[in-house]
Parts: structure tokens; C-alpha cells; sequence
């Protein structure tokens, strides 16, 4: 079993990688990592970059209510609990509003994975509807879609990548943003 002290650093780090990668702007995205019984999930308001072991909020994966934590968590902690909910073999999920993937769902597409050799080690990707963020529309759109997909695309919203771990998860979110830009840059040549 993983150490909660482990958890909460990996989290620190992914939040700290994603924002010098440019992958969250500000208190953007949240980040969130699964054990047995808790969901260690990034707080509300919060730049990522600048997060502590501290600041990671730990709550109950069958928590009904989370109106009476403090710090308060990121608004779409149902959003994780749903998806972890339908797949017990992930561990890891990244929500981020990255700049070229969310334009990929502004747009209401999917990036064209034959433009980079490197993309068959991707997972493949669906696109979601229109869902108002933090909603339990979302929340359960998310989780049954994640039944199949591994990176969900959320139009006009952003993206969430599940996996079995952090490192994986993170890797996955950078990939496929940098897909996403190379097809933008391809179609300005």
C-alpha cells in the first residue's frame, strides 16, 4: 500500500509539472489519486504550482457530501469519484483546461492521432457534450464515458486523463498535448 505522505508529494509534483509545462493556468485543473479508501484530491482555489503536501484534501471515495470540508475541494471531486467509481483499476486522474487540447473541444473534435508516429501509445480519446463544470451531469457523463476511454475531451472545457498511476498520467496529459499542438502547427504550414 502506498504512504498518504507519498500520495500527497505526487500530487505537489504533477500540479508543480503542469504548470511549468503550461498546462494549467493559475487555480485551473485538479489532480486527484485513489487508495483503497480515500480520494486525495487538489483544493479549490489554489494555483497549481504553488501547492503543499498540506493543502491536498483527503476524503472518503464513498463520500455523499463535501459541503463541510475545509479547505474546500475542487469543485469537480464528483467528477473524480464517479470516474474512479467505474474503473477500480485506476489510481490517477488530471483534469486540465491545457491550451491546444481545450481548443480541440472548443472546436468539438479530436485530434488526428496519424499526424505523429508517437501517438499509437496513446490511449484513445472521446469527446463529451456541453456540461456546466462542477455539475453531476458532468460528474456522471465523466464516469460512464471513462468506462472505455482513458482521455476524455470535455467540449468547451478541457480535458481529464485517467490511468493506473501519476507518472503514467501525467506522461499521457503531455502527449496529448503536444498532439493536440502539432496538429494545430501542421494546419498552419
Amino acid at each position: 500500500m502506498v504512504k498518504e505522505t507519498d500520495i500527497r508529494f505526487e500530487i505537489v509534483y504533477a500540479g508543480k509539472r503542469l504548470k511549468e509545462g503550461g498546462l494549467v493556468t493559475s487555480t485551473d485543473g485538479n489532480i486527484s489519486i485513489k487508495d483503497d479508501k480515500y480520494i486525495f484530491i487538489t483544493p479549490s482555489g489554489y494555483n497549481k504550482g504553488e501547492l503543499n503536501e498540506s493543502d491536498i484534501i483527503k476524503i472518503s471515495i464513498d463520500a455523499e457530501r463535501i459541503d463541510n470540508v475545509i479547505p474546500k475541494p475542487s469543485m469537480e471531486f464528483f467528477m473524480h469519484q464517479f470516474i474512479y467509481r467505474k474503473r477500480p483499476d485506476i489510481r490517477a486522474i488530471i483534469h486540465t483546461h491545457a491550451p491546444f487540447s481545450t481548443s480541440f473541444t472548443v472546436k468539438g473534435s479530436i485530434p488526428d492521432y496519424s499526424l505523429l508516429l508517437e501517438s499509437e501509445y496513446l490511449p484513445e480519446a472521446s469527446l463529451l457534450g456541453e456540461f456546466k463544470p462542477g455539475s453531476m451531469e458532468l460528474a456522471r457523463a465523466a464516469g460512464d464515458t471513462s468506462k472505455n476511454y482513458d482521455i476524455i475531451l470535455l467540449k468547451k472545457h478541457g480535458v481529464i486523463v485517467l490511468g493506473k498511476d501519476m507518472k503514467k498520467v501525467l506522461e499521457v496529459t503531455e502527449r496529448f498535448e503536444f498532439l493536440c499542438r502539432i496538429n494545430i502547427y501542421s494546419k498552419l504550414l
